[in-house]
Parts: C-alpha cells; structure tokens; sequence
C-alpha cells in the first residue's frame, strides 16, 4: 500500500480558506507538481468568513465588481470599497475576519514557508521570527497583481516547464514580499532627499494624469523641484525612475479597466495614455502575456 504523501502548508493553507469560504472552484493549483506556491480562483459561497492564522504568506486580488470589504484583525476592524486588482496580505500568524457586501470572486496564492524562510537566510542572514510582513488591506501592487495573473494562467494552460516556472514566481514573490511589505529596512546607499510632501504632490500629480503625455518639466513643477534634483530624487526614494513608475501605474489602472469586457482593448489603451501597440508591448514585458491573453485568463 503506498501512503498518501501529506499536504505542504501552503497547500493545507489553501483548502482551508476554500472550506471556510464555502468556495465555488474555477482554478486550483495541483498538489503534486507544484511544490513552491498554491494558488487558486473561486467565487464565494459565504459573504462573512473568519480564518485561523494559516502559517504561511498569502495574499487575495479582487476579480470581481467593486464591492464593500471589512477586515478585522487583533481587534480592529477596518474597511473600504475594493476594485477589481485591488489585493490584501493576509497575516500569516494571526487569525481574521474578512465581511463582503456581495459574494466574491477572487484569487489567492500561498507561497512555500520554506522559500519565504531562504529569501530572509539571504537578505539578512536571520530567521522568520525577525521578519513582519504587513497585512496590506485593499492595496494596488502591480507585481503581486501580476504574480497571480500568471500563476493562474500556468494552471489552466500547464506548460512542459511549469514546476520550474511556479518555483521562479515563488522567489520572485518571496523577495518582492521582503523587499516591498516586510519590517527589513530598505539596504544601505540609498538616500531619500525628497520631502515626503513633495512626493505625495509628484504622485498624486501623475495619477491624475494617467490619459495623456506628461513631460517631466510638469511633474517636477507638481513636486516644486527643478527637473534635474526631481528625477534623481525620485528614483532615489522610489527605486523607479518617473517613466517607469507612471508606466506601471498606467498599467495598474488598464489592469482594472480589463474587467469591463465592453470596452475595447484599443480603448483601454487610450485611457490610459498609450498607443494600443504600445501598450500591448509594455502590458506584454510587465505582465507576462498580452491584454488579450490577460483577459481570456480574467473570464476562463
């Protein structure tokens, strides 16, 4: 008799929220060849859902309308009005509560405790014991976004690579989690000498702007800084340059306006300020796969 082999925790992790959200299944990573991340897409059953602590970093994208979310962690709840690709960071070591308005449709990965616990080895020579992650409620994360997207496009089209594929994405999200959300400082050399205002001016500026060409000589004015002290500034405390931080924020909105499934990619494009093949050009380097692809994978 050959014996059962038992679940990795970031599997058991994800049958859990599965049972306890009375999920409705559309895509569920395989237990057998998947051995660094789990990762699946269902539509709720349940519209209020209190989970244990699950031991592992774990994070869910809304793929559904906009609805009203309510989190309540160590006591304190919180809420908001979530957007298609907006995303939270569950706890790994604490219990919530997670309310919808509406039942969801919504996609969650689970990444290896094992990799997590490498990419900290590597980073600070420490243990997880040393190492928070904060649980982000209703966020936009252009990698994490991305992450998901092609975890579940490697589940409903497997690819003859997949194992190693999934094993990449896993330490992808593994660094991006300690290097983005986690307590670890950011590493030595970088200097941030613009004003937290000045930014919060640039960035809002930028957001703002999505639709059309915004020179640099404008948002340095938003931030009232001289062009050449903005952009070195900028990436200096951002680790982007402007071009590629309003690049990704422009994607950041195509990825929710994608949902709409009556408006044209072309459209899309236009809204944010691209040439459709541009934008299917950069949608395709950042994404992993074209906006047509990426919206086969949203209505699979």
């Amino acid at each position: 008799m050959v014996e059962s082999v038992p679940a990795r925790p970031e599997r058991t992790a994800l049958q859990t929220v599965h049972r306890l959200a009375d999920a409705r299944k559309a895509l569920a990573s395989p237990q057998s060849s998947w051995t660094a991340v789990a990762a699946t897409r269902f539509r709720m059953g349940t519209v209020d859902v209190s989970l244990p602590a699950l031991g592992v970093p774990a994070y869910g994208v809304n793929y559904g309308r906009h609805m009203q979310l309510q989190r309540t962690l160590n006591g304190r709840t919180v809420g908001t009005r979530a957007g298609a690709g907006q995303l939270s960071l569950l706890p790994p070591d604490a219990p919530s509560r997670w309310v919808f308005d509406q039942p969801g449709d919504v996609a969650l990965v689970f990444l290896s405790g094992e990799v997590f616990d490498r990419g900290i080895a590597e980073r600070t020579g420490r243990g997880r014991g040393s190492v928070e992650i904060a649980p982000q409620f209703a966020i936009r994360d252009l990698v994490l976004e991305r992450i998901a997207h092609q975890l579940l496009k490697e589940i409903s089209e497997p690819g003859p690579a997949s194992q190693l594929f999934t094993e990449q994405l896993a330490e992808e999200l593994a660094a991006h989690l300690i290097r983005a959300h986690s307590n670890i400082p950011p590493r030595e050399g970088r200097s941030h000498t613009i004003a937290p205002s000045k930014l919060r001016r640039a960035e809002e500026f930028m957001m703002s702007n999505l639709h059309g060409e915004l020179p640099l000589s404008d948002i340095a004015s938003a931030a009232g800084m001289s062009v050449f002290h903005f952009a070195k500034a900028f990436k200096q405390a951002t680790g982007q340059a402007p071009h590629q931080y309003l690049t990704a924020r422009r994607l950041l909105q195509a990825r929710a306006l994608l949902h709409d499934k009556r408006l044209p990619i072309a459209r899309v494009a236009g809204l944010v300020g691209l040439s459709h093949s541009h934008f299917t050009a950069v949608f395709g380097r950042l994404m992993g796969m074209t906006p047509r692809k990426f919206r086969e994978v949203l209505y699979s």
